[in-house]
């Protein structure tokens, strides 16, 4: 039998079927024994395997495979194994992809038909699920380009192959998510693919896929952000790509539950709070990469506010302002609540509060709002801190401009505003009336009077 093998082969060589290495030992490579590498080398077609399929001497491996195998019946090899073993799984798989669409005879089709064949074949008798195949086309290294990559052409037959022989359930979402790391990172790659031309289209319909995955799974717009990993902080979730992700969700979760329609801005707000938010999208109204966008969310925040009638009172409180935000030139938390106000008064008329009042109202009163900015002010000034810029100062002046206009002596301020009896003022009340009297003196000082001296009367 062995001769009988070595007299085809050398016969197919001499009628020039095919052209191999010179000097081969045909016996020692019919022992099938050879690395896929020696063989390869023997047919010429160890240089690329997009030559190689193209090559005559692809028949006269083929026959060479049948030799082999019926001389060792224990121990058979295959064309595609010996490709497989020179190139890899993944080149082997994209290359026969490509040549079969390109294939330009009916028997050049067939073969590359085959080829295909055999290898979904020989995964499927390796027992290799559909995630090992995934990993053996190294998918996951193409990125959102594997979307456009023949390998996922073989990846979608493989699957349907071992559905058709298990009866399994795989999907390709199930498979892509475990294969490129998760919800978080495929969702991801869906974004970018979604804006090349070459992959939008699957893109599209995976993420449909996966977002309709999480309407069965009855999953809120709170848990995807946190799925997207978007809880990370708000300035990280406005860079991240899944932002878009989380932005679909929550319009296919609105369009099915009409009832309990929500928004991004709400969802945020619900994970990181209102405060805590507000001060971030103010910062982030200064970046250029965020400005846009982060300005939309801030008008959008003043609009859920109004819709859920929050008193300017109320915003004070939960920005959760303090007497040392009052020691800050441009202080976030004090202009998130002047805007506030002013949106407040443009849509309600008949609000009429203003920034002091509110500040007023939040420390229990002008009284004690005078106190704490008083001696925090004159404990700077000891330490010759210019305080002229601060919040501080602003707003000592706009109390003392209210008390005088109120025409308050500074005596009455204690009875008025401090609610306390002279003779039992603290050192704090004391220098609220000391610099309120400086204040109401320099107003009652008469306007200086200048006398023109004519020269020439002199």
């Amino acid at each position: 039998m062995m001769n009988a093998a070595i007299e085809k082969l050398t016969s197919l060589v001499k009628v020039g079927t095919s052209r191999t290495s010179k000097n081969v030992n045909w016996k020692s490579l019919l022992t099938g024994e050879q690395p896929a590498d020696e063989v390869l080398k023997v047919f010429q077609l160890e240089n690329g395997l997009e030559r190689a399929l193209t090559s005559s001497n692809l028949k006269a491996m083929e026959t060479y495979v049948h030799e082999v195998n019926k001389i060792n019946t224990n121990n058979k090899v295959s064309v595609i194994g010996l490709f497989t073993a020179h190139y890899g799984d993944d080149a082997v798989a994209k290359a026969l992809v490509t040549a079969q669409s390109n294939a330009k005879t009916t028997d050049e089709f067939a073969t590359i038909r085959q080829l295909r064949e055999d290898q979904l074949s020989a995964w499927l008798s390796s027992e290799k699920s559909v995630d090992n195949v995934f990993t053996l086309l190294k998918l996951r290294e193409d990125g959102y380009a594997a979307l456009a990559s023949p390998k996922m052409d073989v990846l979608d037959d493989y699957m349907k192959l071992v559905i058709r022989t298990n009866s399994g359930d795989e999907t390709l979402l199930q498979t892509l998510t475990k294969g490129f790391g998760g919800e978080e990172k495929l969702a991801m790659l869906l974004v970018l693919a979604k804006d090349d031309s070459r992959t939008s289209e699957l893109a599209t319909a995976l993420q449909n896929a996966l977002l309709n995955k999480w309407m069965a799974s009855k999953m809120q717009p709170e848990g995807v952000l946190t799925t997207l990993k978007l809880d990370g902080g708000v300035k990280d979730a406005l860079f991240n790509q899944n932002l878009h992700t989380l932005t679909a969700f929550i319009s296919m979760y609105n369009a099915r539950n009409p009832s309990s329609k929500t928004s991004l801005i709400e969802t945020f707000s619900a994970h990181y709070g209102d405060g805590v938010l507000a001060k971030v999208l103010y910062s982030l109204r200064s970046d250029q990469a965020t400005q846009v966008l982060a300005s939309k969310l801030q008008m959008q925040q003043f609009k859920l506010w109004l819709t859920s009638k929050k008193s300017a009172d109320d915003v004070y409180k939960l920005l959760k302002i303090k007497i040392d935000d009052f020691l800050e030139e441009i202080n976030p938390k004090l202009q998130i609540l002047d805007e506030y106000v002013a949106v407040l008064k443009a849509t309600n008329p008949q609000v009429k509060t203003d920034m002091l009042a509110v500040v007023s109202n939040g420390f229990g009163g002008e009284g004690v709002l005078a106190r704490k900015i008083v001696s925090m002010l004159k404990q700077l000034d000891s330490i010759n801190v210019d305080t002229v810029t601060f919040p501080a100062t602003e707003y000592q002046k706009a109390l003392f401009k209210r008390w005088f206009r109120s025409d308050i002596k500074p005596k009455s301020i204690y009875s008025q505003i401090l609610k306390v009896d002279e003779h039992y003022a603290t050192t704090a009340d004391i220098a609220v009336v000391d610099r309120y009297t400086t204040y109401y003196n320099k107003k009652n000082q008469p306007p200086n009077v200048f006398t023109f001296n004519d020269p020439r009367r002199s």
